[in-house]
Order: structure tokens, then C-alpha cells, then sequence
């Protein structure tokens, strides 16, 4: 009990006392915005970056007249991989015989470089009017079946200037191709 008397004399005031504050008065803020200033960044020119394709390797094919062949030679480099390309083109008689006007390298099966596997595929076909590569058939491989697909699809995009008879265009039935599948040799 003594705390609440003791509690109770804390908290009493006796006399109340005021004292005035002086008033002070505050200016109303006002918000003033600077100068609008413009301000303006120079255009940045676009980076100009030339890219250098490397010079395109045109291997020159010599032709040399015979009377039941033509024989051609191509040489080509694939990364890690060399192709060698024979064509022999066993042709029917004409003015003109088809003539391989542009190719494409055949992409060495991933599967077989890695595993160190080489061979060969001979392929028979035909070259449309128009000089297209058509009916495509794998005469033999050796491996078999390794490197098929890659060399079809080669000599699918492969397009050819046409036999001509009596000067014009016509299907050559019966071109034969072997496309050989060599692995580079490091030296």
C-alpha cells in the first residue's frame, strides 16, 4: 500500500505553471523549378565491324577427252577430315555429256570420326533437264551403311549442266559417283 501512496506524490503537481511560447511564423514554401535546361547527347554511330570471309579455295578440274569416260578429281578439306571425291561419269552418246557445275562436300558422320572409321561410297544417279541430281541409289559401300546418308545428301544439292543432244537439255541417266571418306593425318 505505501507504494501506491508513494506512486501518487510522484504524479502530483501542486502548482501549474504555463509559459508561453513567442509565435513563429513560417513563410509559406513555395516550389520554384530551376531553368529547364535541354540538355543533348551527340548520336552514337553504329559500330561498323567488317567481317572478312576467307578466300574461297576453287579447285581447277582438268578434263581430258576419252571415248567411253570422263574422269574428275576433286580434293576437298573438311575440319579434321579429308575427302577425296572421284567422279566417273559412264555416259550415253551425245553432243554434250553432263558436267558438274557446282558441289557440295559431303560432312563427315561424327560418329565415324570419332571412331576413327575411313571407307568409300559408290553412288549411281541421275541429271535432270534442268541439271538437278535425282534418283539416288547407294551402288555399294564399304563400310556399309556408315557414310550412305551423309553422301546422298551431298549429292542431292549437287547441280549439274545438263547432256545436251542436238542442242538441247536433256535427263542423263546412269552417272555414277564415289565419294571417299579419308580421315586427315596429323603430321
Amino acid at each position: 500500500m505505501s507504494l501506491f501512496v508513494l506512486m501518487a506524490q510522484l504524479i502530483k503537481q501542486d502548482t501549474v505553471t504555463s509559459t508561453t511560447l513567442p509565435t513563429v511564423f513560417i513563410d509559406p514554401i513555395i516550389f520554384q523549378p530551376e531553368d529547364e535546361k535541354t540538355i543533348t547527347k551527340e548520336k552514337l554511330k553504329p559500330i561498323e565491324q567488317v567481317i572478312k570471309t576467307p578466300p574461297a579455295k576453287v579447285d581447277k578440274i582438268e578434263v581430258e577427252p576419252n571415248d567411253s569416260q570422263t574422269n574428275y578429281t576433286f580434293n576437298t578439306h573438311v575440319p579434321k577430315t579429308k575427302l577425296n571425291i572421284d567422279i566417273n561419269i559412264n555416259s550415253a552418246q551425245g553432243n554434250m555429256q553432263a558436267t558438274p557445275q557446282f558441289r557440295v562436300d559431303p560432312t563427315y558422320p561424327s560418329e565415324a570420326s570419332r571412331d576413327g572409321i575411313e571407307g568409300w561410297v559408290k553412288l549411281g544417279f541421275t541429271v535432270t533437264a534442268s541439271g538437278a541430281v535425282s534418283d539416288i541409289t547407294v551402288l555399294d559401300a564399304q563400310p556399309a551403311r556408315v557414310f550412305d546418308r551423309a553422301a546422298r545428301r551431298a549429292l542431292k544439292k549437287w547441280k549439274y549442266k545438263p547432256q545436251l543432244l542436238d542442242g538441247k537439255p536433256v535427263s542423263q541417266t546412269g552417272m555414277v559417283v564415289v565419294l571417299n571418306f579419308k580421315l586427315e593425318q596429323s603430321s
